[in-house]
């Protein structure tokens, strides 16, 4: 974090314009110039919008039915006083320096609203047979870990992540941060850089040919599962997420992501940007083939020249926009239906009363089950309830601003079907209420049922019913082949002029750090219809320590 790129990535000349931009470039939708953009939800990639877009001189009106910010992010609290903080959504901080960057293009800076902590290191993964491996940024200890393994495992690390740090930056321009607005994605003099890393093959098979053993190839490929998929059935192209965990290293924000949240609000209102919060929007408006603003729950009516959906996309697209609207597209009820979704989860948030201070602040879990590649495991149809892999936020060794002094936090995730799949969630939740704190000794954590003071469980009805997930499927669309790039749903609506999503259901996918660079894309298109040029500073591709950042930048 804190470098600053100014290679060729910057200004308006440094990016091939998509679509109709490109024959009108700064002439707005069907020629009318864009001043004023509602976002409905300040999730972090509404939030992200609405800074990139205030920063840059628009009008920037933030709808939102909650009385908090962050969505998914905002957090909860628990006990008789709330005197236990929990987040309830991300939990680990990616590339900051892209978070960074919003900031900076707008004039501001992203420490004088919150600050980031590194964490290391950066997850202590746990195997089937009793053994662990502290994953880390310092490339010394990660090679002391992967040496538990074998004798040849440090040199082979060394090969992949010299592999890896070519990969980055050819794959982050390529297929993150990217409009992905037609098929010219797949453009073999675009993508030719990337035929060597052979993005066809599995991630698991290209970790295995690395590392020969399961425990680090499912350490480093687990995230897989967040992408609504398996190690055996995901792109190697997703090695570029262990990958910059490695050469980043991971990051927590002081006072937890509701922290973040509110910071980024604060940031969108010092531009200038307006936030009706507590305000749910029914529909938004759509005429003659436009967005033309939003109705309020209450019946108010909102006009704008463009609007930005922040809300998961499939429950967005079925309740806030007009069937006659979706006619014939990727969103109508019919293809929404048919797209495939990831996995939920069931979750536990505790408040205890003592501190498991000798352990990591992240944890996970990798039973025996993580590795079942039968059609049942790797669709998520059943639950697991009798050894399921399960990931752990210990945050109060690394920030006690969550509970009373010697008391903590912990934050549990079990992977579970989504609501498509016949469970009996009230079964489940007694079952799992009852287990896990038992399954928690596996990851150290012991005897965690004495030291309980409050508590709150999620299931995946939880997700679909109070947060507005279409089926629970809190990772969103899956991140299959065909639901990938421009095959998945675009951040520009093409059938609907001035409608623009964003959030993990679009391109460039799930995850705190694609959600913020779905914003960037969002903007970059407002920016230019707003007469602005593109957005400054964007693509924008982090620097690797000791290369120059037009080595890695967009070019």
């Amino acid at each position: 974090m804190g470098k600053v790129c100014t290679g060729r990535n910057q200004g308006a000349g440094s990016l091939r314009t998509p679509g109709r931009l490109q024959r009108n470039p700064g002439t707005g939708i069907q020629g009318r110039m864009v001043r004023h953009v509602i976002v409905v939800g300040a999730g972090p990639g509404g939030l992200s919008v609405a800074i990139n877009l205030a920063g840059q001189g628009l009008k920037v009106t933030v709808v939102e039915k909650d009385t908090r910010p962050g969505g998914r992010m905002k957090g909860l609290t628990l006990g008789e006083r709330g005197e236990y903080a929990l987040d309830t959504g991300p939990s680990i901080l990616q590339l900051p320096g892209v978070l960074e960057r919003i900031f900076l293009r707008s004039g501001k800076r992203l420490e004088d609203y919150v600050k980031l902590v590194p964490v290391d290191p950066n997850t202590r993964v746990h195997f089937w047979d009793g053994t662990y491996l502290d994953t880390s940024k310092d490339p010394a200890r990660m090679e002391k870990e992967v040496a538990k393994f074998g004798p040849d495992k440090p040199r082979a690390l060394r090969a992949w992540l010299e592999e890896g740090r070519e990969k980055y930056g050819i794959a982050y321009e390529k297929f993150i941060a990217t409009h992905a607005g037609s098929l010219g994605y797949y453009a073999p003099w675009r993508l030719a850089p990337a035929v060597r890393f052979k993005p066809w093959q599995t991630l698991y098979r290209h970790l295995d040919s690395f590392f020969h053993d399961d425990r680090i190839t499912y350490a480093l490929s687990y995230p897989s599962k967040y992408l609504g998929l398996h190690p055996t059935t995901c792109s190697s192209v997703f090695s570029v997420i262990p990958y910059l965990e490695l050469a980043f290293g991971v990051w927590h924000v002081d006072g937890g992501f509701r922290a973040l949240a509110r910071g980024m609000m604060k940031c969108a209102e010092d531009l200038g940007a307006t936030f009706r919060m507590g305000e749910a929007v029914a529909q938004v408006r759509v005429e003659a083939g436009r967005a033309v603003g939003v109705r309020l729950a209450s019946g108010e009516t909102l006009d704008a020249d463009a609007v930005v959906v922040n809300a998961d996309l499939a429950y967005a697209a079925q309740n806030l926009i007009p069937a006659e609207a979706r006619a014939g597209s990727r969103l109508t009820d019919a293809a929404l239906e048919k797209a495939k979704y990831s996995c939920s989860t069931f979750m536990a948030y505790y408040g205890l009363d003592t501190v498991y201070s000798d352990l990591p602040h992240h944890l996970i879990s990798l039973s025996e089950s993580a590795r079942r590649t039968d059609r049942e495991a790797l669709e998520d149809r059943v639950l697991d309830v009798e050894d399921p892999p399960f990931y752990v936020c210990n945050p109060c060794v690394t920030d006690a601003s969550g509970a009373p002094a010697g008391h903590s936090t912990l934050y549990v995730l079990v992977p579970t079907p989504n609501t498509s799949q016949p469970v009996d969630w009230a079964a489940a939740e007694r079952t799992l209420r009852e287990r896990i704190p038992d399954m928690l000794a596996k990851v150290g954590l012991k005897d965690v049922r004495r030291h309980i003071r409050a508590e709150r469980y999620f299931t995946a009805e939880t997700w679909r019913d109070d947060f507005h997930v279409f089926r629970g499927a809190v990772f969103n669309l899956s991140h299959t082949w065909l639901q990938l790039g421009p095959l998945r749903p675009k951040v520009k609506n093409p059938d609907v002029e001035g409608l623009y999503w964003v959030g993990g259901g679009t391109h460039p996918g799930s995850g705190l750090l694609t959600i913020m660079e779905s914003a960037n894309i969002a903007a970059d298109y407002l920016t230019r219809e707003a007469g602005k040029g593109a957005l400054p500073q964007w693509p924008y591709v982090p620097p690797l320590e000791g290369r120059p950042a037009a080595q890695v930048s967009a070019g």
